[in-house]
């Protein structure tokens, strides 16, 4: 009986343990996957349209040097403005500076659109691209200005220079030959034609020469080769006006223009004061402006205001392409000139 007992009481004793350590009782734990953060859409932002140029928002700008102030020459500048605003239907309106580092830093804000520039004003400007040339200024008939080699009579040497048709006969290597070794009269080292466009001419051709003697003055070049033993020849400008019949020369030495014969001319090599334009504008607009300002700087009001404004005689403008400065760098890059000393 005991037996059976025993035998019951294990039996009850297993089964407790297989309910207890049986199979394991499989938790599922589901993975909450993390959904894709989708980017908000972007809301479209909004740039401002530039306002054309040549609106009343956005003028077209022109700079011009002032160094002195010169009665009316701000009223001409105004009334300018005035007619091409007037005449375009566009609105123009200007800056002025001091000096030509101001109005090229001003180029490079892009704070103006146009400018007046001398021959060396624009070789910087161009150089950097900043402008392209547009027009230029019709100045006693010329549109650039030449050079002028002057001998003495004494001195024999060989004269290539017509008077009849104003030019030389023979090129600049084949006259200035003579010229080697021998000392010239220049104006001052801050002269485009009294200065480096002389020296341009010697150094392309390999013509030697000693040490220039300074006389600071076109007619005082002029003077010292007359009365000899101070230089063999001087160099001057030379356009529709010869400065040996200045006023400061001849009215003393009215036999200036015998005793003291050009040798040789240059082809025109410097264009006059320019209107130059920045490379932004667009080329329609540009042909506008020009030939606008082409008419009318044939009328009487516009060449009157024209040479009132940049203290200048004008008789008229017309086209200049920048290939016409070529000659000119081709020249100096003969030389070590520095065109920011000789720029306003």
């Amino acid at each position: 009986m005991r037996l059976i007992w025993a035998l019951a009481l294990s039996l009850l004793v297993l089964s407790a343990c297989g309910s207890i350590g049986g199979q394991p009782t499989l938790e599922f734990n589901p993975v909450t996957e993390t959904p894709e953060l989708v980017p908000p859409t972007p809301m479209p932002t909004y740039t401002p349209t530039p306002a054309p140029l040549g609106s009343p928002e956005n003028p077209i700008v022109i700079g011009l040097i002032i160094q002195e102030s010169v009665p009316g020459q701000a009223e001409a500048l105004q009334s300018v403005l005035m007619h091409l605003s007037e005449g375009l239907s566009l609105t123009f309106t200007s800056q002025t500076f001091a000096n030509y580092v101001d109005l090229e830093l001003a180029l490079q804000r892009g704070t103006i659109d146009m400018a007046w520039l001398t021959a060396p004003e624009y070789l910087l400007a161009s150089q950097k691209n900043l402008v392209s040339s547009l027009l230029v200024t019709n100045h006693l008939g010329i549109t650039a200005y030449r050079v002028q080699f002057l001998g003495h009579k004494d001195a024999e040497l060989q004269s290539y220079y017509n008077p009849a048709t104003n030019n030389s006969e023979a090129t600049a290597d084949q006259a200035l030959a003579q010229l080697a070794g021998l000392r010239p009269c220049l104006t001052q080292e801050d002269s485009l034609s009294g200065y480096w466009v002389p020296l341009g001419y010697l150094s392309q051709n390999n013509i030697s020469y000693p040490r220039p003697l300074l006389t600071y003055s076109f007619s005082a070049s002029i003077r010292a080769l007359y009365i000899k033993g101070i230089c063999s020849y001087a160099v001057t400008y030379a356009n529709s006006a010869d400065p040996r019949t200045s006023s400061e020369v001849i009215s003393d030495l009215t036999d200036v223009i015998t005793k003291v014969p050009i040798i040789w001319i240059s082809p025109p090599i410097i264009p006059n004061l320019s209107l130059s334009v920045s490379k932004q504008m667009e080329l329609p607009l540009q042909n506008r402006i020009s030939e606008y300002l082409r008419n009318f700087s044939r009328e009487e009001i516009g060449k009157s205001l024209l040479s009132q404004m940049l203290d200048y005689e004008i008789a008229q403008l017309e086209p200049l392409h920048d290939s016409s400065f070529q000659p000119l760098r081709d020249l100096l890059a003969t030389t070590n000139v520095r065109l920011a000393d000789l720029a306003r």
